[in-house]
């Protein structure tokens, strides 16, 4: 009978909220969660987690989305809606794996529509980490008037942008944000890789973690000499654009097969050909990345000096971000050509840089001074980079990555609470509740 009397007040919810399922709380004036399932422009699914205080119908919302992770449940969304605004996290349709960064903006969009359905006059969104490149992107897109917006994925594949509505948002919120997927993974090569096709191949010189080059085992903290850390970027950048020539060649060869099928040549085949290059067309053969957690500044604390502790903020193994390059990268093993050109590989357009040049809304850039793997360099350069008229930039001490504390100034370890109480203040500076 409990059973039963849950799964009535369940559908009697769905009922009531015609989008997806109503949670109500246990109390009145406290924040709901309405769950929601979202359907773009080209038809792709994502969905979102919608926040709000029983009984209200706020003016102002927050939009939160990363490429990859589900942000239905981002630390941010539950102490916003407190303050009275509305606010979202949303799954894109690629959550868990890396897809393609054009069409991610469509699931944005949508988002955007939805709040706009439920009475919001005016939208911030939010980026943590990797999904700042992916709002400001967005955003820079959204400005652009058609024709002039991207037309086609690095790969040149749909979607044509200009071909899609994208409603511009009223205010970009910046937090712990890297300077693109691509660039930052570009970053983080290991250098030492001789042969993509060889997780073993390995040239000692160009090893940060070869104690020949300056590393030392941590606790010790290593040093680089700067002629070292000259030779390892400009490594890593050729690295970089030997991959990007590897997705491009692997998509070329299917696509000869793909505009074989079109031929006049295609029905002269017999079938055993016409089988086998229909099965070409549709093979998209997977990259594997090895080694992509190498960084100098992991474990030289004076490059670009800041409060963090040794190592890679995801590294496991202890922080020893060196054992972690030769371990598992879910993201960047069994990726296709398409989706590496377009999020991870350095001609992705989700760069963040250039497109805060192209943006006019007012912008936060909240960094944590503490963050292992966005630095301070690269949280004064986003800064730099807003075209925007307002701006202002906003530093939690002691705070990591995901805004936990961390370090030696990790103080009271209320980074978090400090990180809303400083987006709420800027939003309600520029737009009612």
């Amino acid at each position: 009978m409990k059973s039963e009397r849950f799964l009535k007040v369940a559908v009697l919810a769905m009922a009531l909220s015609g989008t997806g399922l109503l949670l109500f709380s246990q109390r009145p004036s406290e924040v709901r969660t309405l769950l929601t399932q979202l359907e773009a422009e080209d038809g792709g699914r994502s969905k979102g987690a919608y926040y709000y205080l029983e009984g209200s119908r706020p003016k102002t919302a927050v939009l939160i989305m990363h490429p990859r992770g589900d942000s239905t449940m981002h630390f941010i969304l539950q102490p916003l809606a407190k303050e009275g605004f509305a606010t979202m996290g949303m799954m894109s349709r690629s959550a868990g794996y890396s897809g393609i960064h054009e069409e991610l903006l469509l699931d944005v969009a949508a988002g955007i529509k939805f709040l706009k359905s439920r009475g919001a006059e005016h939208v911030v969104l939010a980026g943590h980490s990797g999904g700042g490149s992916l709002m400001t992107f967005y955003q820079a897109q959204a400005e652009t008037k058609p024709p002039n917006r991207v037309k086609e994925t690095p790969a040149g594949d749909p979607p044509n942008l200009n071909e899609f509505d994208l409603p511009m948002a009223d205010g970009l919120l910046l937090m712990n944000a890297a300077e693109g997927e691509g660039l930052h993974i570009a970053h983080h090569l290991d250098p030492s890789v001789i042969d993509e096709n060889d997780p073993f191949s390995y040239d000692p010189s160009m090893d940060p973690y070869n104690p020949d080059n300056g590393w030392r085992v941590p606790p010790e903290e290593s040093k680089y000499t700067p002629e070292f850390v000259e030779r390892f970027r400009k490594a890593q950048q050729e690295r970089a654009q030997r991959l990007v020539e590897i997705a491009r060649s692997r998509i070329r060869k299917q696509n000869f097969y793909r505009d074989l099928m079109k031929s006049p040549d295609f029905e002269k085949m017999d079938l055993r050909e016409r089988l086998m290059v229909q099965r070409r067309a549709r093979f998209e053969g997977p990259m594997y990345i090895w080694r992509t957690r190498a960084d100098v500044r992991y474990f030289d604390l004076s490059l670009d000096p800041s409060d963090r502790t040794l190592g890679h903020y995801a590294a496991g193994f202890g922080r020893r971000s060196d054992l972690q390059n030769w371990s598992h990268e879910r993201r960047l093993r069994y990726l296709t050509p398409r989706a590496f050109l377009s999020t991870e590989s350095i001609v992705s357009n989700a760069r963040m840089w250039d497109n805060l040049g192209k943006i006019s809304i007012p912008v936060l850039v909240v960094n944590s001074s503490a963050d292992p793997g966005v630095h301070a360099s690269e949280a004064r350069q986003a800064f730099l980079a807003a075209a925007s008229e307002d701006k202002e930039g906003v530093w939690i001490v002691g705070g990591n990555h995901s805004f936990r504390p961390e370090g030696p100034k990790r103080g009271e370890r209320n980074q978090r609470e400090k990180t809303t109480e400083a987006l709420a203040t800027w939003i309600k500076k520029r737009w009612p509740l």
